[in-house]
Order: C-alpha cells, then structure tokens, then sequence
C-alpha cells in the first residue's frame, strides 16, 4: 500500500486499494465495498464523493482495515460491529457473526410466542445476544433468559443489550448445568454449534481462521450438543412448551430423529430458510 498520506479523493483512494487487492490475489473490484462496509457508507454517497478530498485518518484506517482483510479477517470484526435483523450489534471474535439465516429462526419463535401470554423463554447458546434481545425488543412482556459457556461472548451480548435498552438474565453455563434445577421455560430457542469437523474443508477461509470454533462445531457430525439438549429438554421445557432450533442444510432428518426420540408424541417440523435449504427444527411439546 502507498504510505504517502496527502489529501487525495475518494477515487484516487479506491484506485490504489484496488491495485493493493488485486496485488493480493484479491478481486480489485471489492475496494468500493470494503469502503462501503467500513465506514457504512451507500453507494449513493461513494458516488457524490468519489472526486471529493478524503481526511488522512481515513486513509489510514482503510489501508489498516484492508491489511487485515487480505488476511481473511472479516470486516465485521475489524469494525467491530454487525448488522442484524437491520440493528447493529457489537460482535468480536469472541462471539459468531450474525447470519441472515437465523432471522428466521427468531420470526418462527415470535410468530409462536405473540398470541401467548407471557412466559419464560431461553436463548440457549446466546454468543452476541442477538436472539434474545431480538425476542425481547418483539415481545417485552415475556422473561428472557440467556446462556453460554463463554464469558467472552456473554460480555459482548451484555454491552449489546445495553444498548438496546432491553433487559435480558445472561447466565453463564454448560447448556443447562448452571441453570437454577426448578427453571423451566415455555420456549426455548437455540442456534448450537452444528459443523462437522468432516465440513472444515467447506467453510470459507474467515470463519476457519477467525470465528470461534467453540461455537461452530459439534462432535458426531455436528449432531452432539443437539443429543445433549435432547437429554435434559424434557426436564427444563413446561407442559405445552415449544422449542425452536437451527441446524445444518443436510441435518434435517437426523436433528428431528433426536428430538423424536426425546419427545415421542411432540409434532416435530422441519422448517426451510430464504433458500429453501433445511435450517429450522420446530417443536411443540405434548403434555
């Protein structure tokens, strides 16, 4: 990257990060988006300021925040922040970086939740907090609770709720280990790890290197810690209770045949996402 820090234009910005890209074994063409990400820019105002002096501080922050990229480091995580649900949550490489996908998880929990009147819910394996604090900005009368094993991750959703103004009970635990044993809740909901270490080779480049394994993968396939929910579910869900679960495009049949075996007389449905691959098991428990 050149160092020389003068006043230049936008365009002449963009013009040497692209030569730096493509230098990289990068698509020159992303330096407009990496502009656009970084700052939170749209593309109506990258175009009125492409002819425009841009300061040296974010010269600087650019060529620092494309260092990074070119080795594989999401733009999430050197920003510090993530788009969700069209709210922005603080995420580190302590916690996941939100997927679109399980916006739809939170929609199918709150279609089922709205007409009910207020309970308990869990959002077990919580990371970032976006799932909890999503259902309790939808549904402010019910009581959220939030798990997960990270301390790392629990602060990240802790600062996030606060800005959110929402309260949420974070509980640091294994699953349900250090759960008080009388807490039961209507619905649960969860997005486990699930990634087979037989699909490492699948996963981009980012996540393998930056986002946390303890939160991406699962023994046995990825099935492991939706057998261990399975194992202490019918215990800490209430009569009537529901639960609401992502998984993997290819698991479908294998997470419903848990839940099956746990829930026998449960309806148990498999649920498609925006690009209808397998990604939801909903459950809604019988007596």
């Amino acid at each position: 990257m050149v160092k020389d820090h003068k006043r230049i234009t936008l365009n002449e910005a963009l013009q040497k990060a692209s030569f730096f890209l493509n230098q990289q074994g990068f698509d020159p063409s992303l330096a407009r988006h990496y502009w656009m990400e970084l700052f939170d820019w749209d593309l109506t105002r990258i175009i009125q300021s492409l002819n425009q002096p841009i300061s040296n501080a974010q010269v600087l922050k650019f060529e620092k925040a494309l260092s990074r990229i070119v080795e594989d480091e999401p733009i999430q995580y050197i920003r510090g922040y993530a788009y969700f649900m069209d709210h922005i949550y603080h995420v580190s490489p302590a916690c996941l970086i939100p997927r679109e996908e399980t916006a739809g998880l939170v929609d199918k929990a709150v279609k089922y939740m709205a007409p009910l009147p207020p309970g308990k819910v869990l959002d077990l394996g919580t990371g970032s907090g976006i799932i909890a604090i999503e259902l309790k900005k939808a549904l402010p009368d019910w009581e959220v609770y939030a798990s997960d094993l990270s301390s790392a991750a629990l602060k990240i959703a802790s600062r996030n709720a606060a800005d959110h103004q929402v309260k949420i009970n974070f509980i640091q635990s294994d699953l349900f280990s250090a759960l008080d044993q009388d807490l039961c809740f209507d619905v649960l909901v969860s997005n486990p790890p699930y990634i087979g270490k037989n699909e490492v080779e699948l996963m981009d480049a980012s996540v393998k290197k930056y986002e946390p394994q303890l939160a991406l993968y699962a023994k046995e396939e990825g099935l492991a810690i939706y057998k261990q929910i399975a194992n202490h579910l019918p215990q800490r869900l209430m009569k009537k209770g529901a639960a609401f679960f992502e998984i993997g495009f290819s698991q479908g049949q294998a997470v419903k045949n848990i839940f099956q075996a746990a829930f026998p007389a449960s309806d148990i449905q498999i649920g498609r996402d925006f690009a209808d691959k397998e990604r939801y098991i909903s459950m809604m428990k019988e007596g």
